[in-house]
């Protein structure tokens, strides 16, 4: 919340945020990221996707072809999100957590680290692994 906070005064202040992503990150030259993106070592955006403002695509993630992640989400190290998977603005995806091809993450969601999750989720959900599984 802080972060969006932070992100929307300096929007309306006038700042500019560039894209900024790592010289060992690979991002399909068909893939868009919008501004005040971060893209950190390792971390894969794979054609079609597209990236909303001000998210955060961690070290060793994953974004597959035409995922589409809406403004200020996070995807935590080594997260797969994985092909036309939609994240509403605002999700948090935990560390190793893996999304399959197709779903709908509601906006404000968190899923937590480790889950595999295999259908839609709701806004706003809290999903925590249990026994390493969850969805």
């Amino acid at each position: 919340a802080a972060r969006i906070h932070a992100f929307s005064v300096a929007r309306e202040a006038g700042a500019e945020f560039p894209v900024i992503a790592s010289p060992r990150a690979h991002v399909s030259r068909h893939a868009q990221l919008s501004d005040g993106t971060l893209v950190m070592h390792g971390a894969v955006v794979n054609a079609g996707a597209t990236i909303g403002q001000n998210c955060i695509v961690n070290s060793q993630s994953l974004v597959e072809h035409d995922a589409r992640i809406g403004d200020h989400c996070h995807i935590s190290t080594g997260a797969r999100v994985n092909g036309g998977v939609t994240l509403g603005e605002g999700c948090f995806i935990g560390s190793g957590a893996i999304l399959k091809n197709g779903i709908t993450i509601g906006a404000k969601s968190v899923i937590g680290a480790g889950c595999v999750i295999l259908n839609d989720v709701p806004a706003g959900a809290f999903i925590k692994a249990r026994g390493g599984r969850a969805g």
